[in-house]
């Protein structure tokens, strides 16, 4: 086959660069695959004229390259990234093609969800959680044997940590279940740990929980997580804080909000108010004539602040109440007192 109909099959200019063309050759690989293809009996064939084609335009541009028959080849040709057939099918499809078995991996991440208090955020506290691990069972050092016996050659994939079977050239299945990907089973399991390898063991975890921390904080231990695949690093330990609401308290950055609540007596003719605190109870001084809505400040009797932020408020809100129920007496004393009101406007504002 002629070197311009290599060029053709790809779908490039053969003055293109052989980035251009190794880009192009990764898109028709992909598409024309027969194992992403498996009701088109040409894709087979396509496969291979494609792959034909890419191998036959890096052959025509080393031979231009070494013979120096063409400047303009020479400036655009890049030494190949792959070297044979196994390398394009290992950057492609993350396996090389004889199946070798999968490489290790980190183990997964563990989570947590702890909750605390409103004031326990605030404030800070000493937690201690437990958490289910799985260290390796000591009879069989992790290994899941019984004693004197050893592994012995997975039947299902053969060695190889995969399935494999159907159509295409490649026939790269998915991950073995039997071994679960190592290749190898247990032959004779061990009686502490059913072949397993590691035991379920509670562990506790003393955390310390910092003043101010938010809602949905993370802490990390690492290392305490899932262990890893084939002999992997083990993963971290998330713990996930969920603070509860309070019953008096809202917190809104790091101040805190109250809503307090007054009669129609004490917003009137002004009172002291107690009014509960992180850290007990304050007075504060009700002017007379107070109206629903008035607020006041605490400062800094919210949360701590960070290193570059300075520490909350209490703000508390009044909220005057309305009596319900009102006796005779009661309402004969609002009646004088509605008498008694100065400067009472006309009903009919519209007049």
């Amino acid at each position: 086959m002629a070197v311009l109909d290599y060029y053709r099959i790809l779908g490039v200019k053969p003055d293109c660069t052989l980035v251009e063309v190794r880009r192009r050759y990764r898109v028709l690989a992909r598409q024309h695959h027969p194992d992403l293809n498996p009701d088109d009996p040409e894709a087979a064939n396509r496969f291979r004229l494609i792959a034909a084609a890419f191998e036959g335009i890096q052959a025509a541009r080393a031979q231009a390259r070494a013979q120096g028959r063409s400047r303009r080849n020479a400036a655009n040709y890049r030494p190949a990234r792959f070297t044979d057939k196994e390398e394009v099918f290992e950057e492609f499809f993350g396996i090389s093609q004889d199946g070798s078995p999968l490489s290790w991996s980190p183990g997964a991440d563990f989570r947590y969800d702890l909750e605390i208090s409103l004031v326990a955020a605030i404030k800070g506290v000493d937690s201690v959680i437990q958490v289910d691990q799985h260290p390796n069972c000591r009879p069989c050092g992790g290994t899941g044997l019984a004693a004197g016996t050893g592994y012995r050659e997975c039947p299902e994939c053969q060695g190889r940590g995969r399935r494999f079977g159907g159509p295409g050239l490649l026939r790269f299945g998915p991950v073995c279940e039997g071994c679960r990907g190592r290749g190898k089973i247990v032959a004779v399991p061990c009686r502490h740990c059913g072949g397993a390898g590691w035991r379920s063991q509670p562990k506790e975890y003393h955390l310390r929980i910092p003043p101010g921390t938010q809602d949905g904080a993370r802490f990390r231990i690492t290392g305490e997580g899932g262990a890893g695949f084939l002999q992997g690093p083990r993963g971290n330990l998330l713990v996930v804080i969920h603070v509860a609401p309070h019953d008096f308290f809202t917190r809104v950055g790091n101040d805190i909000h109250c809503k307090v609540e007054v009669s129609f007596a004490e917003a009137a003719r002004g009172c002291a108010i107690r009014i509960p605190t992180l850290d007990g109870y304050q007075w504060v001084d009700l002017p007379q004539g107070t109206q629903g809505g008035w607020s006041c400040r605490f400062i800094g009797a919210g949360a701590p602040g960070g290193p570059t932020q300075s520490p909350g408020d209490q703000v508390n809100e009044f909220i005057v109440t309305t009596p319900q129920n009102l006796s005779f007496q009661q309402r004969s004393l609002l009646r004088e007192l509605d008498r008694l009101e100065p400067g009472q406007l006309d009903r009919a504002g519209h007049e």
